[in-house]
């Protein structure tokens, strides 16, 4: 008997998701997605002549499964790294850059984080206390801010941690669940009473990597979507189609569209959040659950200039902006440095970062005001004389899921929701068990292979 699987969202996960069900024999899967195009908040376009990245523009290599699909996929040999990992991070208004040696921000070489004058001689005294203060661990459930605070002190918080975690996830690192969001500093942390030497005794256990940590697309990351998606061309995949609803009859599951009911056995539900609760209002625990899942707004605005008109040198591959700096900007990534294929002798190319978790001026802002604000922090940083040459605003709303402390039984209660009311329904995406594009990658993965398991079940 053949069985019936709707995977509910084309993002990356989604996407991932379907590729594994379609594949398996005795099994009709159908991927339905709300808007015109695939990819979710991977999206590439033309800027300047070029395809730049209005989303992500990369991913990690220190876990495996971008890495893998890119190989099944036949993209490894297309793969290419940052041309630059050196960074700038902005104090009291001016551009400092990051000292060798650190871990997500956090120091492991004190004389390195002193002469870089980021943070003050007794805030990196205070740093080195962590080689010789008692194990505070406070139990489970710690912020990454209360783990950085607690060991090295809030200017290394401030100044150092939050910047660059906080720039990736778009939030508040007091807010933020260390064993989620930060593993590898939780990890450190807990096997050692010194965070400094636990994380230098992870780099001695760990072997050199072979590649690159981060990889990209000459043709940008939509390069990785497109190909996924001829993979699967021959499937049903059906786009502009709005789920409304899922529900569960005694048989079977129902997922409503604004045309029709599709009855199946199973549903990768593939969507952020926010949304999943929406469509899930029949089961009320897991909704509630789910819309309680804070997530915050980024507007990203590429900007292209006449090089001739930037002073600064952008010897690197961008630049942080703390919160105490006061400014709607939170980083810049100074494009054209970091891939030099966005280059020409003429052009530069930089995409500019605002809005994060309790930061929402961004949105009050249109598209000129947007773009006017943030021309006149960056040239103001850099020394940009000229005006834009080209510009673009892509806005990401309610995009970034925030990972309070406790929310990996959050999750699992939802899990539990749904395995009693909702059986056969899987999710998969951000909002859940991690971010970025290779952590959406294994979810996908698996709530394919949770999925097979489920029908066979049946």
């Amino acid at each position: 008997m053949t069985s019936q699987v709707v995977v509910v969202g084309g993002g990356i996960a989604g996407l991932t998701a379907f590729r594994q069900i379609q594949k398996q024999p005795g099994v009709d899967a159908v991927l339905l997605e709300a808007s015109s195009r695939l990819g979710g908040k991977i999206r590439t376009t033309n800027f300047l002549g070029r395809p730049v990245d209005e989303g992500a523009d990369a991913f990690i290599t220190r876990v495996p499964w971008g890495i893998e699909l890119c190989t099944e996929l036949g993209l490894d040999s297309f793969l290419i790294s940052p041309a630059t990992s050196t960074a700038y991070v902005l104090v009291d208004g001016v551009l400092r850059k990051l000292p060798e040696g650190l871990v997500l921000g956090v120091p492991t070489k004190l004389l390195p984080l002193l002469r870089s004058r980021i943070v003050s001689p007794l805030a990196a005294i205070r740093a080195g206390f962590d080689h010789f203060l008692p194990d505070d661990w406070p139990g489970d459930d710690e912020s990454v801010g209360g783990l950085i605070r607690r060991r090295m002190g809030d200017q290394i918080a401030e100044r150092l941690v939050d910047p660059l975690v906080g720039s990736i996830n778009a939030g508040d690192t007091d807010h933020l669940d260390a064993a989620l969001t930060t593993p590898q500093l939780e990890t450190a942390a807990r096997q050692n009473r010194s965070l400094i030497t636990g994380l230098k005794e992870q780099a001695k256990a760990s072997p050199k990597p072979q590649t690159p940590v981060f990889v990209g697309f000459e043709n940008g990351m939509g390069q990785l979507v497109e190909t996924l998606v001829n993979s699967v061309s021959e499937a049903d995949i059906r786009t502009n189609t709005p789920v409304t609803a899922i529900t569960r009859d005694t048989d079977n599951l129902v997922v409503w569209t604004q045309q029709a009911s599709i009855k199946c056995d199973a549903v990768i539900l593939a969507t952020p959040a926010h949304q999943a609760a929406h469509l899930l209002a029949s089961c009320q625990p897991a909704a509630d659950r789910l819309s309680s899942i804070e997530h915050a707004s980024v507007a990203l605005v590429t900007m292209g200039f006449k090089r001739s008109d930037i002073s600064h040198s952008l010897d690197g591959s961008g630049m942080l902006i703390p919160r105490g700096e006061g400014l709607l900007a939170t980083a810049v990534s100074w494009g054209s440095s970091k891939w030099p294929h966005w280059a020409d002798e003429e052009h530069v190319i930089l995409r500019v970062s605002a809005g994060r978790a309790g930061d929402t001026r961004a949105l009050a802002l249109d598209d000129n005001e947007l773009v006017e604000t943030l021309l006149t922090e960056v040239a103001n940083i850099l020394e940009i004389q000229g005006d834009l040459v080209e510009w673009r605003v892509s806005r990401w709303i309610d995009a970034f899921p925030q990972y309070a402390p406790g929310h990996d039984r959050l999750v699992a209660a939802i899990e539990r929701d749904l395995r009693s009311d909702m059986s056969g329904l899987f999710l998969a995406g951000a909002g859940y068990k991690g971010i970025g594009i290779p952590a959406c990658i294994n979810q996908g993965n698996q709530s394919a292979e949770a999925t097979l398991d489920y029908l066979k079940t049946l």
